[in-house]
């Protein structure tokens, strides 16, 4: 997708689990920046809401139903998992494929009945909470671990999204199918990102998906963990801009 002056590119963005618009206002402020300087093309954010639905193909289509005849793709997490959706429904319409701190597996047996029993068990003995301590340590780089400013955004997300979205995209997530097959299927520019110290999808796992796209482009990314738009918003601006110009 070549940058026209008259024109702006319609990019929508696939945010992770508990999480809004506000994940991708950073890295949508630096694009911007970027383009009244000329130096990036001006792009058309597009966040549709992943809240209402308990099944990743639902949401695809609910996405689809959203957005224009002809996209750059942006999936984070579970937003990655909706995005290989996309891909399989309507790949003709992605011009362009950015997939952060996600996975192309199914989950396995034992982690899906996991993630099922949360669902179940979420809430019924105690207040619903949608961030703690040991999650953000998983998902948190160490030198962002005590952002009171970042930690407080990651738990605004949680507790506004709430307890019942938090069930159905846990479902979600728990019934995804596996992508791996699609992969080699790709034929368009693609860019796989992940934080270095990402403990809830391992940065290996994305070098392994990246090696099964056609010409995709790895990024591993020093000073992040699993929030690479939050905790490292100039380095994802950065690898947007080069994969759309």
């Amino acid at each position: 997708m070549t940058a026209n002056p008259h024109t702006t590119i319609p990019v929508v963005f696939l945010s992770g689990m508990l999480a809004d618009y506000r994940m991708w206002q950073p890295v949508m402020a630096r694009m911007d920046a970027r383009a009244r300087r000329g130096v990036a093309p001006a792009i058309t954010p597009i966040i549709p809401a992943l809240d209402t639905k308990d099944d990743v193909v639902a949401m695809a289509r609910d996405v689809l139903e959203q957005v224009p005849d002809r996209f750059v793709l942006v999936g984070m997490s579970m937003g990655g998992y909706v995005a290989f959706e996309i891909l399989r429904m309507a790949r003709e319409r992605v011009s362009h494929l950015m997939l952060l701190n996600t996975r192309a597996t199914a989950d396995d047996p034992v982690i899906r009945r996991r993630r099922l029993l949360l669902a179940r068990l979420s809430g019924r003995n105690l207040p619903f909470r949608g961030i703690n301590d040991a999650m953000l340590d998983d998902m948190l780089h160490p030198d962002h671990r005590h952002n009171r400013e970042l930690v407080g955004l990651l738990s605004d997300m949680a507790e506004d999204l709430g307890e019942d979205v938090f069930k159905r995209q846990i479902i979600a997530v728990a019934n995804r199918p596996d992508s791996m097959a699609l992969l080699s299927e790709l034929d368009i520019p693609c860019t796989v990102m992940v934080g270095e110290a990402d403990r809830v999808i391992s940065p290996a796992s994305h070098h392994d998906m990246a090696a099964r796209i056609p010409g995709a482009r790895m990024i591993e990314v020093a000073g992040a963990g699993h929030y690479v738009p939050l905790e490292q918003p100039d380095i994802c601006a950065d690898a947007l801009c080069a994969l759309i110009t």
